[in-house]
């Protein structure tokens, strides 16, 4: 759930280009781009005021006219026919321009926080995928990270064919939702995403729409005052931009760390404190969600066999940057924010392996949320590079750690969480594409706020439809998987807040990811299946296709004879009970204490019981951080959990 290093872009909405400018274009128009088809593309820019613009493309052999208003702005719709391509977009102005490359299929927005922006390259399945990833029918764009205090208008990214060179780097749930799409209907896809790990979903909303709810009154206040005053924003942004490149410094030795040689062998640790290891930051008490620096040490005893030998050191992902010691010797960094999920691989050169003995040190600097080592445990390893069948060593347990420094807290509105920067900045300057549909994947940062959520995230859902101005696109989200979140079910009330919204707002569907998701990582590696059941539900209702889209979902119950019986949506062929008796079922009286239940599959509908409860009026399922439920159809698809009086 990350982000890369603050960025802050302080304008006021202006045209790209002032009086006078040549000929210019968004960077979502550009060679390689998909264009929707059957629909009225826009094509847009700036230029001179008051010049004649005319379009041209090649699929009809058409000329569109127009004439820039007092600003130098302008924009025609173009007329799209049926997937196919390539084909050219001349653009005449003071100057032509002529985009190359074209495809006309379908075109989906992809966004979210950290499990949207999840990279393929880190995916389950990786290796095998991105080696058959030579699409040249998918194409790709990736919005650059951007926080804004007004709507801009324009972004920053390329498109790219999709091949094993550009698909590591690019989300894996857009990735294989395209690749579904267009292996299924042989079409072109195009996929713009635009995602920043740790958000919530009010920064991906408009200050109009959130002002309709008055819970980010005070900060939307904040960030639209503070913002007219340019110069004094400005001289703002300078100085925590200062602060952070200080903090975040690798290579000043006077730092607290490398000034008292915590990496060296001979440096006396012994009053550190203990830290399991890998662990997220801010599942352990003593650390907690520190945003700053700090050092761990871990000894390592090796074979005797290995002395003299070069190492291959693999520490999983870390987060976010670190520079790497052994022996009090640098043998890896990482500095780089984006990375922050990305496994570390280090080589260890023989010269420094004089010993059964070894000192590893690592200075980690997390700029934003969690923090740590935070892979599997046997992602944590050491062995010979030139015998990686040789028995590793393994580095999980406990490590000895010690916290350099905290950073300050960042004013509001620098901050990614802030109320409608995303929105201003990643999402508003792409209003004019015409796109099919959207996908999403967020709901971890707003999970301690799961009633809120029941109105902001709807909310959210037409503030989009009312910025892209094409009706009631599609709408499909993810719900969130099961993760540790602590003793409080804060994740099943924010799933319940998802499931409600299938029924609040029209054309949206919901990929659940109750059997896929890993209880003690927030980022779980598989995001095929996630890719994959969001496609099932655009290809069963945006594309005709005859299949099961979903899951079952809670519809509604009735009372019988001290029972109650829950009826379901989504049924498919049947529903099944994986691996034995169903789980995680509990029943309440009209005290609403719950008490675990026998739940029996009956036909199309369950029943729910409980001898500790004679006069039952709800039932609940899967209501905890970490259920892992075993409710699904005979088509494999997982059932959302549910409260029946929630």
């Amino acid at each position: 759930m990350k982000r890369i290093s603050i960025s802050v872009l302080l304008v006021l909405l202006i045209a790209v280009a002032s009086q006078g400018a040549s000929l210019q274009l968004p960077t979502i128009l550009g060679d390689h781009m998909v264009l929707q088809q059957k629909s009225f593309a826009k094509i847009w820019g700036w230029a001179e005021p008051e010049q004649l613009v005319k379009v041209t493309a090649s699929w009809n052999d058409r000329t569109y006219s127009t004439v820039t208003d007092q600003k130098g702005n302008w924009q025609v719709s173009v007329a799209t026919g049926k997937a196919g391509g390539p084909y050219t977009v001349t653009i005449e102005a003071d100057i032509t321009r002529v985009l190359k490359d074209i495809l006309l299929g379908e075109v989906w927005i992809c966004s979210g926080q950290s499990n949207m922006e999840f990279q393929l390259r880190n995916a389950e399945t990786a290796g095998e995928e991105i080696q058959g990833s030579d699409f040249p029918g998918i194409r790709l764009f990736t919005v650059e990270k951007n926080i804004a205090m007004r709507p801009l208008e324009d972004v920053h990214g390329s498109w790219e064919l999709c091949n094993p060179n550009t698909s590591p780097g690019f989300s894996a749930v857009a990735y294989f939702f395209g690749k579904a799409l267009h292996q299924e209907l042989d079409v072109p896809v195009g996929l713009v995403h635009t995602s920043w790990g740790g958000t919530p979903s009010e920064a991906w909303t408009s200050r109009e729409t959130l002002g309709k709810f008055g819970d980010f009154d005070q900060q939307l206040e904040e960030l639209y005052s503070t913002s007219e005053d340019l110069e004094k924003a400005r001289r703002e942004q300078a100085r925590v931009e200062t602060m952070l490149k200080e903090q975040q410094d690798f290579e000043n030795k006077e730092n607290i760390g490398f000034s008292e040689g915590w990496m060296n062998t001979d440096f006396d640790a012994s009053d550190w404190e203990a830290i399991a290891c890998p662990a997220e930051w801010s599942s352990l008490e003593e650390v907690g969600m520190l945003e700053g620096v700090v050092w761990m040490r871990t000894a390592i005893a090796i074979p005797e066999r290995w002395i003299g030998k070069d190492l291959s050191l693999e520490l999983g992902p870390v987060d976010e940057m670190d520079l790497t010691y052994v022996n009090g010797v640098e043998v890896g960094t990482s500095r780089v924010i984006n990375d922050w999920n990305t496994p570390r691989v280090y080589q260890v050169p023989a010269a420094l392996i004089t010993s059964g003995q070894l000192q590893l040190s690592i200075r980690i600097v997390n700029t934003h949320a969690q923090g740590g080592l935070f892979g599997e445990a046997e992602q944590l390893k050491i062995y010979p590079a030139e015998n990686q069948k040789d028995m590793p060593v393994m580095l999980a347990g406990q490590w000895k750690y010690r916290i350099a420094y905290r950073f300050p807290e960042v004013p509001m509105i620098f901050n990614s969480h802030t109320p409608s920067v995303l929105y201003n900045g990643m999402l508003f300057p792409l209003k004019n594409m015409a796109i099919k549909g959207a996908i999403w994947y967020q709901g971890e940062s707003n999970q301690t706020r799961a009633m809120q959520y029941r109105t902001i995230f709807p909310g959210m859902i037409e503030d989009w439809r009312a910025t892209w101005k094409q009706g009631e696109f599609p709408f499909y989200f993810v719900q969130i998987a099961p993760y540790n979140y602590g003793p409080e079910p804060t994740s099943a009330e924010l799933r319940e807040a998802q499931l409600l919204t299938l029924s609040k707002v029209k054309h949206t569907g919901m990929a659940v990811t109750m059997d896929i998701g890993n209880p003690d990582n927030i980022h779980p590696t598989n995001k095929r299946d996630v890719g994959r059941r969001l496609a099932l539900w655009a290809l069963a209702m945006d594309y005709g296709k005859d299949l099961v889209y979903s899951g079952p979902l809670y519809r509604d119950q009735s009372i019988e004879d001290g029972k109650i019986r829950i009826h379901f949506n989504c049924t498919g062929s049947g529903l099944e009970a994986k691996g034995g008796p169903l789980t995680h079922f509990e029943i309440a009286g009209a005290d609403q204490l719950y008490h675990p239940a026998e739940a029996v599959i009956d036909g199309e509908s369950i029943l729910v019981s409980s001898p500790d409860v004679s006069s039952p009026v709800a039932v609940r399922y899967g209501w905890s951080n970490t259920a892992e439920p075993n409710l699904f159809n005979n088509e494999g698809l997982p059932a959302s959990s549910f409260c029946t009086n929630y």
